[in-house]
């Protein structure tokens, strides 16, 4: 079945002249030119009411349209630590057309009291990929969802319930598409009872399409020069009731899923507890020695790629942050004419550089140092690390308890107890299961079927640093992968047993050096001198992860497969804000396809 391809964000058309921030595409100013982060106070801060709600709410939503260069956001920032504010935000918003970090790093210069707060959200800024990007502020208080794409294909994806909304894009004379009726209603349908908007803009067309769909709006003075701004109120919609937010979370299995979703819950102030069925870390998938992280490109816009591109994102910037890298890049080799003719589809759709390019053989040749006959994807952000330090990294600060075997639950949301099967028991508000390849047995254990499942195991072989094969210098994706040198050893990696064994056999290093390239074979020496380790996977038939609540107060986060290394981290977290009662990082149509009832429920 033809699926269009990923639409593509357009280029930078961002211009900086004395001073100025202007888009050539739109022949509009960024903010205004008589002092963008008053006209921010002014406008939204001030024309929304939020000093009252950071003086008075534990935690609110502020959505906004039109990104631009963060000022206000970071206006909001400032905000909250002027008023020492401990409430607690999400920050929505939605960019069409990305300007660059140098252009947005030279205007915020012209306010230096916003020095130390622009220092950090620049070195945070996202890479120029669609999707969402996610940043964490203030320890955690504040949580920045920013989505790169156009905001009629944003908007409809996504489901939470502002308090505040800012219509900041450009003029509705210049950019009518980011004020049509349509945008309007998705505004409208994303508002809470009583929401507040604000917006510098009091065009005749917006008024009318904001009185559509419900909005009461009032013409109030504008910033500066500007004789009028415009403020609404929203009195449909629903009060909703106060998300039950635990105070404790049970995470069941310490690999990169459970560190992952641990990791989350603790960046948003919930205490969580790893309780490993192990004897020590690492001794699952996310104890191998070495991992590839790359993003899953398809040719047509799929659910998968999506969820992969925001994920690869989302841990590069959490990699780089913490310096994880061993080994950056990864080639995906064409290693039969299916997947040449896939791949060069791929590269046909015009993603970023950064992200996927199509490189001749001798191309390919020339980076990896060793001959390679074929072309292939170059991943540029692509990189090559150890599982488990990335794991340890995620659950910084985590209590872990090992030697815990999960037995039986009782008890009900808010009230669980986990019982284990030396007969300790822990008390918990909620539970996470990630227990990987484990969890179809865990399930059945608790009385819960999730379907029709799939375990596998996969054979990962060391090699010695003598062979030919280390001159290797990126690492190599193909139906298999290998790594460059890594301290004194090589690994190549992954095979595919239906049967699960978990023994190291000679027969599992022979089908790793069969998924080679036939002109890299010969370079791996003999697999006879080889060691190895094994560990399991969980599939389920979509091949695509489990994320979400099986039952009020139990959720789960598994089968992550092959693709752990990269996906973990922001899924993780995004299940950790809704478990807090925070709005899902990821869109709610990805969210639904992890959804662990999918196969069952057919409203999902």
């Amino acid at each position: 079945m033809f699926q269009p391809p990923l639409p593509q964000l357009p280029p930078e058309d961002d211009l900086l002249t004395e001073g100025v921030l202007r888009s050539s595409r739109f022949s509009d100013i960024y903010f205004s030119t008589e002092n963008g982060l008053e006209e921010a106070r002014h406008v939204f801060i001030k024309g929304t009411g939020l000093q009252r709600r950071l003086a008075g709410e534990v935690q609110i939503i502020i959505a906004e349209t039109g990104f631009g260069t963060g000022l206000n956001f970071l206006a909001v920032i400032a905000e909250v630590l002027l008023q020492k504010s401990r409430t607690k935000i999400d920050f929505i918003s939605v960019e069409g057309c990305p300007p660059s970090k140098q252009n947005v790093k030279a205007v915020l210069r012209a306010f230096p009291e916003l020095r130390k707060i622009y220092d950090e959200f620049l070195q945070k800024w996202p890479r120029r990929w669609l999707g969402v990007h996610h940043m964490s502020f203030l320890d955690g208080q504040i949580s920045l969802h920013l989505h790169y794409g156009q905001a009629k294909h944003v908007l409809p994806t996504l489901n939470f319930s502002a308090d505040i909304w800012f219509l900041d894009g450009f003029s509705p004379a210049k950019n009518p598409e980011i004020w049509s009726p349509e945008i309007i209603q998705q505004i409208a349908r994303l508002s809470a009872h009583e929401a507040r908007l604000a917006t510098f803009t009091v065009a005749a067309s917006v008024r009318s399409s904001l009185a559509d769909a419900g909005f009461t709006c009032q013409r109030v003075a504008g910033f500066g020069s500007k004789r009028d701004m415009l403020i609404a109120s929203y009195m449909r919609g629903f009060s909703l009731g106060k998300t039950l937010r635990p105070r404790r979370v049970l995470v069941i299995g310490g690999g990169i899923a459970g560190c992952a979703v641990a990791g989350g819950l603790k960046t948003l102030g919930i205490e969580a507890i790893i309780l490993d069925a192990a004897a020590q870390e690492g001794s699952g998938a996310s104890g191998n020695p070495a991992g590839i992280v790359v993003p899953f490109l398809t040719v047509g816009d799929m659910v998968g790629m999506r969820l992969s591109i925001s994920s690869l994102a989302d841990t590069r910037a959490f990699l780089d942050a913490n310096d994880l890298i061993i080994s950056n890049g990864v080639i995906s080799l064409d290693y039969d004419k299916r997947k040449s003719s896939r791949q060069k589809k791929i590269a046909g759709q015009g993603f970023p550089p950064d992200l996927a390019t199509y490189r001749s053989a001798d191309e390919l040749s020339a980076t990896c140092g060793l001959p390679v006959k074929a072309g292939g994807l170059l991943f540029e952000t692509g990189a090559v690390i150890r599982p488990r330090q990335l794991s340890s990294q995620l659950a910084e600060g985590i209590e872990r308890i090992y030697g815990a075997k999960l037995h039986a639950i009782s008890g009900e949301e808010g009230a669980w107890i986990a019982h284990c099967t030396d007969g300790r028991t822990f008390p918990t508000d909620h539970i996470v299961l990630c227990a990987g390849a484990d969890l179809p047995e865990l399930l059945e254990t608790i009385g819960y079927d999730l379907g029709v499942y799939q375990v596998t195991s996969g054979q990962l072989s060391i090699l010695p640093k003598t062979t030919e094969l280390a001159a290797l210098q990126i690492a190599l994706n193909y139906s298999g992968y290998t790594t460059p040198l890594i301290e004194g050893e090589q690994y190549l990696g992954a095979g595919f047993d239906p049967a699960a064994d978990t023994a190291v056999s000679q027969k599992g290093h022979l089908h790793n050096l069969e998924l080679m390239p036939v002109e890299l074979r010969q370079l791996a020496g003999l697999a006879s001198e080889w060691q190895g380790r094994t560990s399991r996977r969980l599939a389920y038939p979509d091949r695509l992860p489990l994320a979400g609540n099986i039952t009020p107060g139990l959720s789960v986060v598994s089968a992550l497969g092959a693709r752990g290394l990269t996906l973990a981290s922001l899924i993780g977290k995004s299940l950790a804000h809704e478990i807090a009662g925070r709005p899902s990082i990821l869109p709610y149509h990805i969210m639904m396809a992890l959804h662990p009832q999918r196969f069952f429920d057919k409203a999902i």
